[in-house]
């Protein structure tokens, strides 16, 4: 009977952690100086707008690590798809001459450019984000 209600007891903890592993959050470089950003500043920074912190422009690093986070983005982030997406960053592109918003395919990379640049901002799942140092959570964007 001890066994039993051990096991349920486990399973019964387990199960928020597991869920509170399926969130999306913004991070960024936990030596730069973004603590905080509201749902419109995050957008803008995603459409190629600047987003100022002191005297620096802030740089989106969008993660194409996987479907569901590419999903998450363009609905909870930016809310267009992706079609409007890429019409919205071409035009930014071609009629002011701002540059695409860096976007990179592995969780690797979006890990080394977020730790090599203080004024970077990127979204990953919170699982991965508790892992690294050297990150600061800002934001849950999207919750499972």
């Amino acid at each position: 009977m001890a066994r039993v209600l051990t096991a349920i007891l486990a399973l019964a903890l387990a199960a928020p952690l597991a869920a509170a592993d399926r969130a999306v959050v913004l991070v960024v470089n936990a030596k730069g100086p973004v603590y905080q950003l509201d749902p419109i500043e995050i957008r803008k920074v995603y459409l190629g707008l600047p987003v100022l912190r002191g005297s620096h422009a802030l740089h989106p690093i969008r993660n194409n690590s996987d479907e569901a986070l590419s999903q998450i983005f363009l609905q909870d982030i930016v809310a267009l798809s992706q079609s409007a997406y890429d019409r919205r960053i071409l035009a930014l592109v071609l009629q002011q001459g701002r540059p695409r918003p860096l976007e990179l395919k592995s969780r690797e990379q979006v890990l080394a450019a977020v730790l090599a640049d203080p004024t970077a901002v990127s979204f990953m799942w919170l699982h991965d984000a508790m892992r690294v140092s050297g990150l600061r959570v800002i934001r849950v964007r999207w919750k499972d």
